[in-house]
């Protein structure tokens, strides 16, 4: 996996994810859109790509209210002491053992009736292999749906703005890619928005902030004075207002 290191970044993370309404959005979506397939599963081997500590996986299993005897969960995370953690806080929800996961060629042909990926494939290395291997490790009559941004997101637009400023493209994928995946492999899929609310205190440390959690190790070659202007258009009442959305891709292959 990918080009940017989220343990570096976890507190940057974590404010990112208290000052927006981007996982009470993409939980709606999932649960609205997933509440006929699951109901209709004698079982749910799930595979949970990029679980990060599974704060938002305990949200959205919470919100789905699977049968432990029902869910056999595998978790997929990079970051070793993510993935622990993320074991740890997800127990509760199968009576199975967690199966943990840190190399996509760990997963294996055939073995999920279900894939979520949330907000994850932004940063993969191959997003055109990670997506075979989403194919691939599908049992017949199993469904993929995943959460990722298109380039009209205001923070992918902030993504622009501060490559450019460095003279190089955008390093991460976006919504438009996993389209085009799937258009140019013939995958059935429909696309559902998911709009959301980022809105903090506007101060230059929360800029940096919110900065350090798009750019990870990037940042350091942006200049202060050209970078954090980006914001400016947000300010609303001494706070900065974004309202943008997401895209989520329910892919549903056999």
């Amino acid at each position: 996996m990918g080009t940017k290191d989220f343990g570096a970044i976890e507190n940057d993370y974590a404010f990112f994810m208290a000052h927006a309404t981007e996982a009470e959005s993409d939980v709606a979506v999932y649960v609205s859109s997933l509440a006929e397939f699951t109901s209709s599963q004698q079982r749910i081997r799930l595979l949970d790509f990029g679980c990060g500590t599974g704060e938002f996986s305990d949200r959205l299993l919470s919100a789905l209210s699977l049968p432990p005897e029902k869910l056999q969960l595998s978790l997929f995370e990079p970051v070793s002491h993510q993935l622990q953690l993320a074991s740890q806080h997800l127990s509760r929800f199968s009576q199975h053992p967690i199966t943990c996961l840190s190399n996509v060629n760990e997963v294996r042909e055939g073995s999920f009736d279900l894939i979520l990926s949330n907000h994850v494939l932004y940063y993969v290395d191959d997003l055109d292999a990670v997506l075979q291997t989403f194919l691939n490790a599908l049992d017949s009559g199993g469904r993929i749906q995943t959460a990722i941004a298109g380039w009209d997101n205001a923070l992918l637009q902030i993504w622009k703005t501060g490559f450019s400023m460095l003279g190089k493209p955008v390093p991460y994928y976006a919504a438009e890619d996993v389209e085009d995946f799937l258009n140019r492999n013939h995958v059935s899929f429909t696309k559902l928005p998911s709009p959301y609310l980022l809105r903090f205190p506007d101060s230059e440390e929360n800029r940096w902030k919110i900065l350090r959690f798009l750019f990870g190790e990037h940042l350091h070659a942006l200049e202060p004075e050209k970078i954090l202007p980006v914001f400016d258009p947000y300010i609303r009442d001494d706070y900065v207002e974004m309202q943008t959305s997401s895209d989520h891709f329910v892919i549903d292959p056999n």
